[in-house]
């Protein structure tokens, strides 16, 4: 059976009463399908037989390559693409033996030990701080927004994610704070200007580090209030202080499963009794193998986990103690749209300076840039990635808050120095 045909098998399987967008598909002997019970979003276009074969043997993750080496062309936003791509896989589009293969060598050898963890890290985020800058908000935050309605702006919902994770861990003035995963610094200078804490923040990017203590120089604020470390999570747990609370925002994706029950091990560690810590961390409805072309292509070492592969480890980690361990989940919230509404404005400012890109990283780059960033946000809205902010607190504590309005109003508006 031709290639065209067993794809057709595939797209009239799908229910398309689950399907809110019409397309268009074209195949390489100019043959189309056509689907336009709404209006259409896209149009792909298989430029030769090989482009198809590929990606009905090897699956979603050579479709987005075949795309890539523009052996297909796409009109429209791959956005849509990206939940068809779902659909078709869930009716039975599956990489073959040898793929399958291939990418299971590809995880097990890119484990996050401390020596590769570094290489996974530096594949992603040292691609250039200028790049990052042109479709990050001016605080540079690479990770989820709160927005406390769909118009607020990029920067404005970006403070205002920032001033509920400080909220949420009751930061008062005076407060050491141990930070796992720093990004370029704009949290922990945050935290330092509008709240008083002193932090210590661990990285492993050279770039990100280079640039946050840059700005913190900018800035005046002297070490003894904030210190940037380029080193390893880990290394916290052999440090010489001791912390009152502890924050990690979008770093657990890079931690792996395996490494989960040492996190915890660190922050009940290095928080005294009655401290609180903060997990940030994208999730997913349930667990299932990591996207093979985003592991390979944008994060390696990545590992989304859902919340019962984050709550086992921590219930072993409290179960398995030969001394009782009182860690205690306080509050879970899930701001899955949120992350959609922020993958929205980072497309359109990547848009907006494409050419910039284009001529700095090639069509390649500009194409795989666009599918994680298009597909992560159908991903959010569409499929099954969730974000969750997981508080925890070591110890018994019957003065906690009875009530959640403690950090229910965040900053709207705050004067934040961003030079």
């Amino acid at each position: 059976m031709k290639a065209k045909h067993i794809l057709i098998q595939y797209l009239n399987k799908i229910d398309y009463s689950k399907v809110h967008f019409g397309f268009e598909i074209q195949f390489p002997d100019s043959t189309k399908y056509i689907y336009d019970d709404h209006p259409i979003r896209f149009k792909v276009q298989f430029k030769n037989e090989q482009s198809l074969n590929d990606f009905l043997s090897r699956g979603n993750k050579a479709f987005a390559e075949q795309y890539m080496n523009q052996n297909i062309e796409i009109d429209g936003d791959f956005y849509y693409i990206a939940y068809l791509g779902l659909l078709i896989e869930k009716q039975g589009l599956q990489p073959n033996l040898w793929e399958k293969i291939k990418i299971l060598y590809y995880f097990l050898t890119h484990k996050n030990t401390k020596k590769q963890s570094q290489k996974n890290i530096s594949h992603h985020y040292d691609l250039g701080n200028d790049f990052y800058s042109l479709w990050l908000d001016q605080n540079m935050q690479y990770t989820c927004a709160y927005f406390i309605t769909p118009q607020d702006s990029l920067e404005k919902a970006q403070i205002q994610k920032m001033d509920l994770v400080c909220k949420k861990l009751q930061f008062r003035k005076g407060d050491f704070v141990l930070e796992a995963g720093c990004g370029w610094g704009g949290f922990a200078i945050y935290a330092v200007k509008n709240y008083g804490v002193r932090m210590r923040s661990y990285n492993i990017s050279k770039q990100q580090i280079e640039y946050a203590k840059e700005w913190q120089k900018r800035l005046g604020i002297p070490e003894s209030q904030l210190e940037f470390v380029l080193d390893d999570y880990r290394e916290a747990l052999h440090d010489k202080h001791n912390y009152d609370k502890f924050v990690s925002i979008g770093m657990l994706e890079h931690v792996g499963p395996e490494n989960y029950e040492t996190l915890f091990d660190i922050i009940y560690k290095k928080i005294p009794n009655k401290g609180l810590a903060l997990i940030h961390t994208i999730s997913r409805a349930y667990p299932r193998n990591q996207d093979p072309w985003v592991n390979q292509y944008i994060f390696p070492g990545g590992y989304i986990p859902s919340l019962g592969e984050i709550i086992s480890p921590l219930e072993r980690f409290i179960k398995e103690s030969k001394t009782p361990r009182y860690f205690y989940i306080m509050d879970i919230e899930n701001l899955k749209y949120h992350y959609a509404l922020t993958l929205d404005h980072w497309s359109k400012r990547f848009e907006e300076n494409i050419e910039t890109i284009r001529k700095k990283y090639g069509e390649a780059f500009v194409r795989m840039f666009r599918i994680y960033l298009r597909g992560s946000c159908s991903a959010f809205r569409e499929g099954e990635l969730t974000l969750l902010q997981i508080l925890l607190k070591k110890g018994i504590d019957s003065q906690y808050p009875l009530t959640r309005e403690h950090f229910i109003k965040v900053a709207n508006e705050i004067n934040y120095p961003y030079e």
